[in-house]
């Protein structure tokens, strides 16, 4: 990771219809919580978000990699914020764990409800998508790097 971007969480990247993000972290579950919140401040100014409504979320992704699982992360995140119309602001990956070939996450996010006098959605993100999607493992410099394209 470039030495500039030590205390960086994310950084938009350039693609053509779509949104593409940088994430970082210092471990594993960092980098799923910088690449939620990078989603999500593509679609509105989180500054704005208070965290009054708390959850707890398990995901396991069965017999699959860290890309895999970001993937269902980012996915119910989004199923959350269309069905529920919440954006959240906080997210706290506790724990992601291998267990019997299966990559387990455990977290708690915080949001609230949207209300359209406060928080001004600028962007929809319909997906995270598999199209340049990567993570990877800095041995040298002990962090974490991704990469992901938001379909919007």
């Amino acid at each position: 990771m470039d030495s500039r971007l030590k205390d960086k969480k994310y950084k938009y990247i350039e693609h053509l219809s779509d949104i593409g993000l940088r994430f970082y972290g210092n471990t594993v579950e960092e980098l799923f919580e910088n690449a939620a919140e990078g989603m999500f401040s593509v679609m509105s100014d989180l500054k704005l978000v208070k965290p009054l409504e708390k959850r707890n979320i398990k995901i396991t992704s069965e017999n699959a990699g860290y890309e895999d699982l970001l993937i269902l992360w980012l996915e119910r995140l989004l199923y959350w914020y269309e069905v529920d119309n919440i954006l959240f602001s906080e997210f706290k990956v506790k724990r992601i764990d291998m267990k019997n070939h299966n990559l387990i996450l455990d977290a708690g996010i915080s949001g609230e409800k949207i209300d359209l006098s406060k928080h001004k959605i600028t962007v929809s993100v319909k997906a995270p998508t598999y199209h340049m999607l990567e993570i990877k493992k800095d041995n040298r410099r002990h962090k974490w790097e991704g990469r992901i394209i938001f379909d919007v």
